[in-house]
């Protein structure tokens, strides 16, 4: 009997000796890849940046320094650098290999469609950002395969053009920076009715749903909504109460020309934000009853700025 218990207790020893001996292994391997000390991507357990204001950015990040750019829904990166700017950073793709993984995140077409992403500064500090995936303007940066610049926004910056905070881009920064209910617990009926319509036009669809208010699956409604192309909201006028009429411009996936219409909207319920009746929103799928405009050109314009590098 004390024979077997010894020997038991023996393959225990041994046993554990080992597993302690792969720990160690393990742990030496680790500090041996990371020997300064860097954090690793296991240690990163948030992927978002911090909420920081474009004043304080445009001091810590300035003009040709260079940064990695991290798309937030493919986790795909690329190098930068900040070329002007004094809305918001100009920046530009450093080489041809990082323009390509830049125009793989727009699915091999440059659009002015904006992103959610992280700026990360050299130092490790991660940003909450929003960029457009259109060449425009000039850049100095040679062999890059890049016809210009593009803009990346945050908090409360601007568009050169226009001079005011585009909703989209601020729109994406909230979502890189974690910090959308937040945002939109704070906004108006008005301003959340703006902020559905925007959504919609950027394709981000789980934003849209999380401002619907149905009591029903509303996926088939996100999937209809997903046949547009574009959407505008011109004009969100109140009603009486929490009734709003809104002028609307939209071009389908199935077609070349814009339309427009009319559309009652109610916005219901107060926390954690308010959100749009479904019912309100089907409208939007009748292609019967919208009034055809006028044919759309392929001249693609936006309010960002046209401003040209320096160099």
């Amino acid at each position: 009997m004390l024979d077997i218990r010894a020997g038991k207790m023996i393959v225990w020893i041994v046993s554990g000796t080992f597993l302690l001996l792969i720990l160690v292994l393990l742990v030496c391997k680790l500090i041996t890849n990371n020997p300064e000390g860097q954090i690793s991507d296991l240690d990163k357990a948030v992927p978002y940046g911090e909420f920081l204001s474009w004043d304080e950015v445009n001091k810590i990040f300035p003009k040709y320094a260079s940064a990695t750019v991290i798309d937030l829904d493919t986790g795909l990166q690329f190098q930068i650098q900040r070329r002007g700017g004094y809305n918001h950073v100009d920046v530009q793709p450093l080489n041809a290999n990082d323009t390509a993984i830049m125009k793989s995140i727009y699915e091999g077409q440059w659009a002015w469609q904006r992103k959610a992403v992280i700026l990360q500064l050299n130092n490790g500090q991660r940003i909450a950002a929003s960029m457009n995936g259109m060449p425009h303007g000039q850049g100095a940066i040679k062999d890059n395969d890049f016809d210009g610049h593009f803009c990346i926004h945050f908090r409360n910056s601007k568009t050169h053009g226009s001079k005011k905070v585009d909703l989209a881009h601020q729109m994406m920064i909230w979502k890189a920076g974690n910090v959308l209910d937040q945002q939109l617990h704070l906004l108006s009926p008005s301003e959340i009715i703006a902020v559905f319509f925007t959504a919609v036009d950027q394709h981000e669809l789980n934003i849209a749903g999380k401002l619907i208010n149905s009591d029903v699956d509303i996926e088939p409604l996100l999937i209809g909504l997903d046949s547009i192309k574009n959407i505008k909201a011109d004009n969100i006028k109140n009603v009486s109460g929490n009734i709003f009429n809104v002028n609307i411009r939209v071009i389908f996936n199935d077609s070349t020309r814009e339309f427009r219409k009319e559309i009652v909207i109610n916005t219901v319920g107060k926390e954690p934000f308010r959100q749009i009746e479904a019912k309100s929103i089907s409208p939007l799928l009748d292609k019967g009853s919208w009034a055809s405009f006028q044919q759309i050109s392929n001249n693609l314009v936006d309010e960002e700025d046209w401003e040209t590098d320096d160099d």
